[in-house]
């Protein structure tokens, strides 16, 4: 699939300001996870494969709770920015730059998949969690 292809799916989640759920590794880094909030029942997934290199940077230098895990939703800060992707330097891998508020995300792999996924199927920490519910609540 084209860079232009690619970009218009993860486009299509209307990331722009909307809350982001979690990021995570999966497979010793092979695979990285990107969940972004759609509605009270779905969430968008996108899954970036064969990972060559995954970097970020948090906020964790001048935040004044020390774990992100205890906080609640009007403390939490992480809404989708930006997303590009470009071709790498590495033949046949694509570079993905994420501005996520309060995360920057700076990581190459080989495939990107965007898919709706049903929240119940999911597993999301404890931190998601509180986000959805903050929105069934209103």
């Amino acid at each position: 699939m084209d860079i232009h292809n690619m970009q218009a799916q993860v486009d299509q989640t209307e990331y722009w300001d909307e809350n982001i759920l979690d990021f995570k590794t999966a497979f010793f880094g092979d695979e990285a996870y990107l969940y972004i909030y759609k509605d009270n029942e779905k969430c968008w997934q996108i899954r970036f494969l064969a990972c060559y290199e995954v970097t970020y940077k948090t906020d964790a230098d001048r935040r004044s709770i020390f774990l992100v895990r205890d906080m609640n939703k009007p403390q939490l800060g992480y809404y989708g920015q930006n997303i590009e992707i470009s071709n790498s330097d590495i033949q046949g891998f694509y570079r993905v730059d994420m501005d996520l508020s309060i995360m920057e995300i700076e990581l190459i792999c080989k495939n990107i998949e965007v898919e709706e996924v049903d929240l119940r199927k999911i597993s999301l920490p404890s931190m998601a969690s509180k986000i959805v519910d903050f929105f069934k609540g209103k």
